[in-house]
C-alpha cells in the first residue's frame, strides 16, 4: 500500500526521533491507531510542529509506504491548549490517551473511540464535573466501545429491569443481579463487598442507572451530569474493579498521576 491518505484523528503520543523528527501515535477514524513519522517537526518553523503535539485533533495527510506512514500535512487543527496549562488535567488527558493506546489497533474501526476522546478532552477543559467522575465515565464508555460493557440492563437471574432498589454487581462475570436473587442463591448479606468477596459489589439503583446511562448515552450528553460523593465512591469502585479485569498491564500515566498525589 502506497500513496497519500487523508485521516481524521487525535495525537495520542509524540516522542522525539533523531535531531529534528518526531514519531506520533495517531488514533484515526479511517485507519484505527497508527504510528507515523513527522519529519522536521522539531524545527522551530516546521509546519508539522503543531501537528505532532499531544491531544491535537485534526485532518491529517499521511503518506503510506509499505509498513510505515509519514505525516505530510495537518489542517483544521484543534489543540486543547487549556488542558496543557493545567498539570492535573494534562495527566488525566495523558491517561485517557494511554488507555486508548491499549484498547485500539491499526486497521480497526475506532470512530467511537475518537469521538469519546475528543468529548472527554472538551469535558476536561470545561471543568463542569469533578475529574474523578470524568475518568470513570471515560473508562466505562471506552470499555463499552471496545465490546466489553458489563450487562447492567437487567437481573442476570430473573431478568427484572425495574422496581429494584438494590443490585449486586458481579465484577468478574460483568453482570448484575437483584438483591433478592442474590440472597436466594444462598449468599449472606455480609458477603457483599467483604474482603473475601471483593469482586461482589452492592450498588444502588442510582449507580446501576448511571452505568447504564454511560454505556448508552449520546456523546453530547455523556459528561453532562454530576453525582453525590457517596454515589461517586461506589461508581469509582465498580468501574475501577471492572477495568482491572480487562487491562492486564500497568499504565505508566496512571502510576504517575497516583505518584503525584492526584485524586484518581
Amino acid at each position: 500500500m502506497t500513496g497519500e491518505i487523508k485521516l481524521t484523528g487525535i495525537v495520542l503520543g509524540s516522542v522525539p526521533m533523531g535531531d529534528y523528527d518526531r514519531r506520533v501515535s495517531l488514533l484515526t477514524v479511517e485507519k484505527g491507531r497508527i504510528s507515523a513519522f513527522a519529519k522536521g517537526a522539531r524545527r522551530p518553523m516546521s509546519a508539522l510542529r503543531a501537528a505532532s503535539r499531544l491531544f491535537t485533533y485534526a485532518n491529517f495527510t499521511v503518506y503510506a509506504w509499505r509498513d510505515s506512514y509519514s505525516v505530510t500535512n495537518c489542517e483544521n487543527a484543534i489543540y486543547f491548549d487549556e488542558i496543557t496549562m493545567d498539570p492535573e488535567k494534562t495527566y488525566y488527558g495523558m491517561y485517557f490517551c494511554e488507555l486508548l493506546e491499549y484498547f485500539t489497533r491499526e486497521n480497526s474501526d475506532e470512530k467511537e473511540q475518537v469521538k469519546l476522546l475528543f468529548t472527554a478532552l472538551k469535558a476536561l477543559i470545561k471543568g463542569h464535573i469533578p475529574l474523578p467522575l470524568i475518568r470513570r465515565i471515560f473508562e466505562l464508555r471506552a470499555l463499552a466501545n471496545y465490546g466489553e460493557a458489563p450487562n447492567v440492563f437487567e437481573c442476570s437471574v430473573c431478568r427484572k429491569k425495574e422496581d429494584v432498589k438494590e443490585w449486586v454487581f458481579d465484577v468478574n462475570r460483568g453482570v448484575i443481579s437483584c438483591a433478592d436473587c442474590y440472597r436466594a442463591g444462598g449468599h449472606a448479606d455480609n458477603a457483599y463487598g467483604s474482603s473475601q468477596n471483593s469482586d461482589i459489589i452492592r450498588i444502588s439503583e442510582t449507580v446501576r442507572y448511571t452505568m447504564h446511562y454511560i454505556i448508552t448515552s449520546q456523546y453530547k450528553a455523556l459528561f453532562s451530569f454530576n453525582l453525590t460523593p457517596e454515589v461517586l465512591k461506589v461508581l469509582e469502585r465498580a468501574v475501577g474493579q471492572y477495568l482491572k479485569i480487562h487491562v492486564d498491564k500497568p499504565l505508566k500515566t496512571l502510576e504517575l498521576v497516583e505518584t503525584l498525589g492526584y485524586n484518581v
